[in-house]
């Protein structure tokens, strides 16, 4: 007598079974039949489910590549900031740099003596360089001298050796001014770096790897190595601009272009300005 409610109970589980997967059944999306023509004939989602799909993915993507908070592309330090800003204005406020702007620059003479001293750095003779200087601009006066200046009217034209030696001292002064923009850079770094509050590594005064030199020891002897350059340069360029007023009769000034050239109001307003002290 049991057989017959075993079998009852047997068949109500599977009519219970065969509703829910019916339910189940009936909850999923109709697949919509593959358009004449089409290669993907495989079911998968529909085309609004699809794009979602991939939005979210380009969302997600995009947020992961995105610099976090910390990154290197995502802050820079004040002292970093600083060092952009003042190189940023050095390099703004002479388009066409004078031997006076190499001069703030460039280390002094009892500069670069306690640095050659101290680094155990040579140091290029002071009078060799300037004679260097004054030599490239005489020898290239006396040689061209006869084919460059023009005779008219019984008067000699000097424009166009004024101009070729004008161009060979400003690319001494530039030459020298870049060199002596660089090693103020490179001090400033190395200042920097031995202030704690502005150095980012906070680990740099400890032994370097091998018994070498640390971060911030790296940084001051680039600086001095840079500052011996710097001061060469400069006594190249200082000796053409003397032989330069030697041979023209006048003082060497850097080029500016028109577009550079300040307005008759803001020359006004300039010289107000010095009047005042302001």
């Amino acid at each position: 007598m049991l057989f017959p409610q075993f079998s009852a109970l047997f068949f109500l589980l599977c009519l219970s079974g065969c509703t829910n997967l019916y339910l189940l059944r009936g909850n999923r999306p109709e697949q919509q039949n593959a358009p004449v023509g089409a290669t993907n004939t495989k079911p998968g989602l529909a085309r609004t489910e699809s794009e979602i799909f991939m939005s979210d993915v380009k969302n997600t993507v995009s947020k992961a590549n995105s610099p976090r908070k910390g990154d290197a592309a995502g802050s820079v330090s004040p002292a970093r900031a600083r060092q952009f800003h003042e190189t940023e204005q050095r390099m703004k406020a002479q388009r066409s740099p004078s031997l006076a702007n190499v001069e703030l620059l460039a280390p002094s003479d009892d500069q670069i003596a306690l640095i050659s001293a101290r680094f155990g750095l040579d140091v290029a003779d002071v009078d060799e360089m300037i004679g260097l200087g004054l030599s490239t601009v005489r020898d290239q006066y006396d040689a061209l001298r006869p084919v460059l200046v023009m005779s008219f009217n019984g008067e000699d034209d000097f424009k166009a050796i004024k101009i070729h030696l004008d161009r060979i001292v400003d690319a001494l002064v530039r030459s020298a001014h870049g060199a002596a923009n660089y090693y103020e850079t490179r001090r400033q770094l190395a200042k920097d770096a031995k202030d704690k509050w502005a150095n980012e590594h906070r680990d740099d005064d400890r032994m370097g790897i091998d018994g070498q030199d640390n971060y911030t020891g790296r940084l001051r002897r680039a600086a001095a190595e840079h500052a011996v350059k710097a001061y060469a340069l400069y006594h190249i360029a200082s000796g053409a601009c003397t032989a330069y007023a030697e041979v023209m009769g006048e003082e060497w000034q850097p080029y500016q272009s028109r577009a550079n050239n300040r307005t008759v109001s803001q020359e006004a307003a300039a010289a107000l300005d010095e009047a005042l002290g302001i």
